[in-house]
């Protein structure tokens, strides 16, 4: 074999050097980076691997867990939106009943010329038809207290100190709430303990639910006075509620903001004349309830104070109803326990969802014109038949 020269040696030497070098950099950044080669980096993928499944996993997990409450979420709308309109059409089919009573006919005053029974007049040279779209509730506001008369007369069921007749017109959804003074002087039907009929006597509005049982048979008394006010016109459903239950109402919406109007501090240092406060708890109660019983004006005081309130309230209801439609018959609930009513779940519905199409504010309120007087022991308000007529027609016909 022929010997290699001291060059060629020099010249293999530096190969082997430079292949030392290499392999000892690869093995530096093996070691400094063990994904790349070797059982280090199958080992490190195997763990990336298995970490990924595990996040993959539990982000599956979590979007089946928003799928079901989604599902849910969507499964009570369906079924809130379902039985609100299940409600709505059930009580459609039966609150326009127009069930005139038997022994009240729709007149009219001199000078107004009545045809159909009622269902078309012709007054001052015009002619009006009966708008069959618009149905009317008795909305009674009941004091309990007892009422100093004859034992066998008259019992403890209480008066209605608050009246107002909710017309509502369901083609449009537009409301109009006619308020009557609890001291307007009109015929009642005077009945005994026993529940026999006595006499038929002029008396103050709010006497004719005190002649009855305080429930049933008291609001269906008071219909009858107030349809004799109304010339007749029937009242197709009533809602009677205890006093106390205006604090429940007021407070299941979150209270009522109003700018009192005159003084009731001594009743709560908060009522103070021209003060806005949001009434909470009884200072509802307090607000549209008192009144100056030595003042024959009182109750004219309170009247404006009354709807004052009930135009916030109900402002306030439809804004809630409009965010979430079980609102009204959570009021429904709310009060059943202070209520007598023939309105069922489902005619409340039908009248939440027409109110929804309209709008209401203080012009939506109109109030009888009259004169009160101090009759021998209580005030009497004496309406003006004219005033009180026009109303009739602007609320309860059309121009033909």
């Amino acid at each position: 074999m022929k010997r290699m020269g001291n060059k060629e040696l020099e010249k293999l030497n530096k190969e082997l050097n430079a292949r030392l070098g290499m392999e000892n950099i690869n093995a530096t950044k093996s070691t400094e980076n063990p994904e790349r080669t070797g059982d280090g980096a199958a080992d490190q993928r195997v763990k990336r691997a298995s970490a990924l499944r595990k996040v993959k996993k539990k982000e599956k997990k979590r979007f089946r867990v928003w799928k079901a409450v989604l599902a849910v979420m969507i499964l009570l709308i369906v079924v809130v939106i379902g039985v609100f309109f299940v409600l709505r059409q059930l009580g459609k089919q039966s609150l326009l009943r127009h069930e005139s009573l038997e022994d009240i006919q729709i007149t009219a005053p001199d000078g107004a010329k009545v045809e159909d029974s009622g269902q078309t007049v012709t007054y001052q040279g015009k002619k009006y038809r009966r708008n069959e779209a618009v149905t009317s509730i008795l909305c009674m506001g009941v004091d309990r207290e007892a009422l100093e008369r004859e034992d066998d007369v008259i019992g403890d069921n209480g008066q209605a100190d608050t009246l107002f007749v909710a017309a509502l017109d369901t083609e449009t959804g537009n409301m109009t709430l006619v308020n009557f003074s609890r001291d307007s002087m009109v015929d009642v039907d005077v009945y005994n303990i026993q529940g026999g009929y006595v006499e038929t006597k002029q008396m103050q509005l709010c006497l004719a639910y005190a002649y009855g049982d305080g429930k049933e048979k008291s609001c269906e008394n008071e219909i009858k006075s107030v349809s004799r006010l109304l010339y007749g016109m029937p009242i197709d459903a009533y809602a009677a509620i205890d006093l106390p239950a205006v604090s429940v109402l007021n407070d299941a919406i979150g209270g009522v903001e109003v700018d009192v109007l005159e003084d009731l501090s001594s009743q709560d240092p908060a009522l103070v004349q021209g003060a806005h406060v949001l009434l909470r708890g009884n200072q509802a109660e307090i607000y549209v309830r008192s009144r100056d019983h030595e003042n024959v004006d009182a109750n004219n005081s309170r009247m404006t104070r009354q709807r004052q309130y009930l135009t916030n309230f109900i402002a306030k209801t439809l804004s809630q109803t409009r965010k979430n439609l079980s609102v009204p018959l959570t009021l429904y609930d709310a009060v059943t326990a202070y209520m007598v009513t023939d309105i069922s779940a489902p005619e409340v519905t039908y009248l939440a969802s027409l109110l929804l199409q309209g709008s209401f504010g203080s012009q939506n309120i109109v109030t009888i014109p009259g004169e009160v007087k101090m009759g021998e022991e209580y005030a009497e308000y004496y309406v003006k038949e004219e005033a009180l007529y026009q109303i009739i027609l602007d609320v309860f016909y059309k121009p033909v």
